[in-house]
């Protein structure tokens, strides 16, 4: 009869400290404290599930009871060591904490610790998932570990320390057990199946090591699956279908054809991905994946052998803020996945806003196999239709469809080698420099200040500014700024002559005036607010007066 078959997790679960994975500081720590005898009279283990927080647990019971004394290295083949890896040492109490949550358990429990060990060394209590303690049972177990018997210690596990009440915490000494990185757990997963005798494809180990997120015991379960529905090995295929992922090349195909912005491509994809059964979550997290790969290859360039020529070849190709803007993208979309009424809809939006994403510094070419919306543009039109004439019949087409363009007047105007000067709207000064202002290349502060100031002449040749005194030291030291922005605009050099308001001028700066024309609008409508027949017999009648009118910001649209 063939024996019982065991778990791969069960199988290869950790007897010494040495087979530990991904744990050296925690390992290392009670290394010392074990050959060291600074023992604390409770642990507290904490780490996601899979990291070997209740297995550590047990460990150290054994080195603390093995019979060849209390050491890091127990011998494993005493009576007590082979109790404990059997489950069946009677000084070593497991308690699920989960399954007993009411005081009267925990009190039935704490009942015998003051009675020595019966065959070990100490008494033990392993208390996994203890957050799920109620609050009448952590106050029973405080009392015994502010003062526990010498014989007695206490390991704690648990996957959400934060639950613990501060109390219990500050009377453990806490390791925090992290999760494995994928490396690891492959690097792991090959030794196992090597000794099993089970031959693995590197890709399947990846993608089991990813799949687990950080928890070996989970890895090691999955391969267990993988093997039994692989026909005694595991490769790459029998993976994918199991957890139910995109193959990596189709990740890539989606890419290839979004940098090329061939939408007929991406959603001949996506009809040919649905039609396999493919999960529309899994290929939109494979998509979101390989786009990180490719954004890692344009800054390290170690990481781009990770990637296909031709996607290596696009991606150089790309500015780096429309990978980003597009992984920003698809994020989204999978946060709003369930919002959406079906996956296959989700997944859709997700790549047309990818197709349809204009960088900030211009749009990208237009997307092949999209037809180009067409907005009325009349000079378009007139160019088009003179554009269709023959050749011999474009000199007697109608007027209005040759009319020149804006710029060619300009070129027409302006004297040969020298640049068309922009015209003024005005020729009172001030107002040709209220017109100016707003087209120089200013900062926005600069352009602020130089409200503070009256125009006395303003043309291409020259620029006269009276100054408000209180601005002068300030605009003065931005006089080069302003020259150099006068030039930019003109094309020509302009001559910017400073002087001071005089404060007996009659007019003010463009700020005064501005000021003074708010205010007078603002007396305008407060007056014939007042004199409104309407508001007059509302105070007749309810023997009222009007106290403060107040104006909305609409009015200054009216």
């Amino acid at each position: 009869m063939a024996g019982v078959y065991q778990a791969l997790a069960r199988r290869w679960r950790p007897q010494s400290f040495a087979d530990f994975v991904g744990q050296e500081t925690v390992v290392k720590s009670l290394r010392h404290a074990l050959d060291s005898g600074r023992l604390h009279h409770a642990f507290l283990f904490t780490g996601t599930r899979g990291v070997g927080k209740t297995t550590l647990a047990r460990l150290l019971a054994k080195c603390l009871n093995c019979e060849r004394g209390v050491s890091s290295e127990p011998c494993g083949e005493c009576s007590a060591c082979k109790s404990i890896v059997a489950g069946s040492f009677v000084d070593l109490l497991e308690v699920d904490a989960a399954s007993r949550t009411r005081v009267d358990e925990t009190r039935e429990l704490l009942d015998n610790v003051q009675y020595a060990a019966t065959n070990g060394r100490y008494k033990v209590y392993l208390i996994d998932e203890v957050h799920m303690l109620s609050t009448h049972s952590f106050n029973a177990l405080l009392k015994t570990l502010e003062e526990p018997p010498e014989h007695v210690k206490f390991l704690l596990a648990t996957t959400d320390p934060q639950k613990i009440p501060a109390t219990i915490l500050s009377r453990c000494i806490q390791f925090h057990l992290r999760r494995l990185e994928a490396p690891l757990i492959v690097q792991r997963l090959r030794q196992i199946l090597v000794a099993e005798g089970v031959e693995a494809a590197d890709d399947a180990l990846e993608a089991l090591a990813q799949a687990a997120d950080g928890s070996l015991r989970d890895a090691l379960s999955l391969t267990d699956q993988a093997i039994a529905q692989g026909g005694g090995r595991v490769d790459g295929d029998t993976v994918t279908a199991m957890l139910g992922l995109c193959p990596g090349e189709v990740a890539t195909s989606f890419l290839i054809a979004l940098l090329q912005r061939d939408s007929g491509q991406v959603f001949a994809l996506l009809r040919e991905q649905q039609a396999l059964g493919q999960d529309a979550a899994a290929l939109l997290d494979a998509i979101i994946e390989e786009l990180h790969r490719c954004s890692l290859a344009q800054w390290l360039p170690e990481q781009r052998g990770a990637l296909a020529a031709q996607l290596r070849d696009l991606v150089q190709q790309e500015s780096p803020l429309l990978l980003q803007s597009w992984y920003h993208i698809l994020l989204t979309a999978r946060r709003d996945f369930s919002l959406y009424p079906n996956p296959r809809m989700a997944i859709e939006m997700a790549l047309l806003r990818l197709l349809v994403f204009l960088l900030p510094e211009g749009p990208p070419e237009r997307s092949k196999n999209v037809a180009e919306p067409r907005e009325p543009n009349p000079v378009a039109a007139t160019r088009g239709a003179a554009a269709d004439l023959p050749t011999d019949n474009r000199a007697t087409a109608p007027a209005a469809k040759l009319l020149p363009t804006p710029e060619a007047v300009e070129r027409e105007e302006a004297p040969e080698g020298r640049a068309p000067e922009a015209p003024l709207l005005h020729a009172d000064p001030q107002r040709a420099w209220e017109e100016l202002l707003p087209k120089l290349s200013l900062s926005p502060s600069l352009r602020e200040f130089l409200r503070h100031s009256r125009a006395l002449r303003c043309d291409r040749s020259a620029l006269e500014l009276a100054l408000d005194p209180a601005y002068e030291s300030l605009l003065r030291k931005e006089e080069g700024t302003l020259r150099t922005a006068l030039q930019n605009h003109w094309q020509a050099a302009t001559d910017l002559r400073l002087t001071l308001l005089d404060s007996s001028a009659a007019k003010g700066t463009l700020a005064q005036e501005a000021t003074a024309r708010e205010q007078a609008r603002r007396a305008e409508i407060e007056a014939r607010a007042l004199a409104d027949p309407r508001l007059k017999e509302f105070q007749e009648v309810l023997q009222a007066r009007v106290l403060r009118v107040e104006i909305m910001d609409q009015a200054s649209n009216s």
